[in-house]
């Protein structure tokens, strides 16, 4: 992956980083809003109700406006910080209060007290006090004789206000029914300059608290998570990229080298013997492919075949080892015994034309591949995501050509009846997994017979991969299964070996079966 590549993945998770930050910064200011607006408004509502007991326990324990009355109300307002003052009022009019003086007409016109519905149990407003010149907050409550008129000092609830908001780092301000706002923790224009904003209202008294975050608030907010949200970004994003470019840097080279393994023709097959169940003979070998590469010696099919058939370089390795076939089948018909290869291939390729006519012209080329040359491909590469129809013209057209074939790894992919009667396999080899498990498991034994009597019903022969003891060889030629195939008879190996151990273990011509001739065209 080139360095133009690197750089936009970097820019891009810069960029998801990013957007991943903000909604977290998002998410983060409306839960601490939401929070903190509960918090305040449950002290407010429990700040309330605790003056609206102690009223009540007053009314019903002293005449109004008594001096034991009067002393409770001073009691009151003295161990509170935020109450000011307390007047009873009675039709309109000022009874008494926790102080000693007496108010004047004037003052009592000035407590603006005349506006209150006759259903309303509580009220709260804001007026500017003409005694000492503040603006003072209001809290009507009534009570069976009358009116308490409980005053706050607008500038110590403001001081309440800002001290828990100021921990929670948020701004906040208090609002009445009409949502009109008189206490605030500064002059800012709350309706218009907060962000993120909660509003929560008490369920028993005409009051709401709204929190949220003015510019600099959030500001402030987004400047403390900055640097740790610029490292986790940075790091993020250089960590994606690093494992986007390790990823194809190990991919892309592995692409490379087989190209170059192609070329060099570094890729061979090994033999493993195909065995009579009858007799224990050698009559044909499995082509297993292999790499030889220059540095790092011989490497496995399953480190480079995955990748090989991803980018379709598996079509040419192929073609290779069907050409060096040619030449080492040359060998072997210098012995006078019957014998067959079997070459992988996979259903897409057959399916395709290209492919097809490459390995038309290598039969045409090499004659002797005409005859006992058999390709298989597995049962569980999923037959759905080939064209049927092109698959039947491609196998079609190289059986004219001479070629066999077999269908591997039966019992486990996706192969129906139906599908194994549209192809026309001449073999079936059955997976090694039902081999294995046939001695032990019941079940699987029964399965095997299965299998082996839809062989004969189609008039394929049957081979058994994976036998690997004695006791599986002998159930295996009991069922009738023509063949086998499996480490109980021999490992793969290199051509060379093969064919000198072939000499051993072949037979002569005449002692052949006729169905084994005739499944390997000899």
């Amino acid at each position: 992956m080139n360095i133009k590549n690197q750089f936009f993945i970097f820019i891009c998770m810069i960029f998801i980083g990013l957007v991943t930050f903000f909604a977290y910064i998002n998410a983060y200011a409306l839960e601490k809003s939401e929070y903190t607006a509960k918090v305040l408004m449950s002290s407010i509502d429990a700040e309330i109700t605790t003056i609206e007991k102690q009223l009540n326990t007053i009314t019903k324990l002293y005449p109004d406006c008594s001096e034991d009355s009067q002393q409770a109300l001073e009691n009151i307002t003295l161990n509170n910080s935020v109450l000011n003052e307390v007047i009873f009022i009675r039709s309109h009019s000022v009874i008494c209060s926790d102080r000693s003086t007496t108010l004047t007409k004037e003052e009592v016109a000035d407590l603006e007290i005349a506006n209150l519905e006759p259903d309303e149990h509580y009220a709260i407003y804001k007026i500017h006090d003409k005694k000492n010149g503040k603006t003072a907050i209001f809290f009507m409550m009534y009570v069976d004789s009358g009116w308490y008129q409980i005053r706050f000092e607008k500038n110590y609830l403001e001081l309440w206000l800002k001290e828990i908001s100021s921990h929670h780092e948020v701004y906040s301000y208090i609002y009445d029914k009409h949502r009109k706002y008189f206490a605030n923790i500064d002059d800012v224009n709350s309706r218009e300059s907060i962000f993120y904003k909660t509003m929560r209202e008490s369920s028993r008294y005409p009051v709401g608290i709204s929190v949220g975050y003015t510019k600099p608030l959030l500001f402030n907010l987004i400047w403390t998570f900055l640097p740790t949200g610029i490292l986790l970004i940075v790091a993020n994003a250089f960590g994606i990229t690093l494992l986007v470019h390790c990823f194809f840097f190990k991919r892309v080279p592995l692409y490379a080298e087989i190209q170059k393994g192609i070329h060099n023709k570094e890729f061979y097959a090994e033999y493993q013997p195909i065995v009579s169940a009858q007799t224990g003979q050698w009559i044909g070998a499995e082509l297993l492919v292999r790499w030889l590469h220059p540095k790092k010696r011989k490497v496995m099919p399953d480190e480079f075949i995955p990748a090989a058939e991803k980018s379709a370089q598996i079509n040419e390795i192929t073609l290779q080892l069907i050409e060096q076939a040619a030449q080492e089948k040359a060998k072997m018909v210098m012995i006078d015994s019957p014998f067959y290869l079997s070459i992988n291939v996979t259903a897409s390729m057959i399916a395709s034309p290209t492919f097809v006519g490459s390995v038309v012209e290598l039969l045409k080329r090499y004659p002797l591949l005409q005859d006992g040359v058999v390709m298989e491909f597995s049962e569980r590469e999923n037959f759905s995501n080939t064209d049927v129809s092109q698959l039947q013209n491609g196998m079609q057209a190289l059986r004219d050509h001479g070629i066999k074939w077999a269908l591997d790894d039966f019992g486990t992919g996706y192969a129906g009846l139906s599908t194994l009667q549209a192809l026309s396999f001449d073999i079936i080899k059955i997976d090694r997994a039902f081999v294995a498990a046939s001695v032990t498991d019941s079940v699987t034994h029964s399965i095997l017979g299965n299998i082996a009597q839809i062989g004969h019903t189609l008039n394929c022969q049957l081979i058994a991969e994976g036998v690997e003891t004695q006791e599986q060889a002998q159930h295996v030629k009991s069922l009738k299964i023509q063949s086998c195939q499996g480490f109980f008879y021999a490992r793969p190996m290199p051509f060379e070996r093969f064919l000198a151990k072939f000499k051993i273990h072949s037979t002569p011509a005449s002692e052949v079966s006729h169905s084994v001739q005739e499944i390997v065209g000899v």
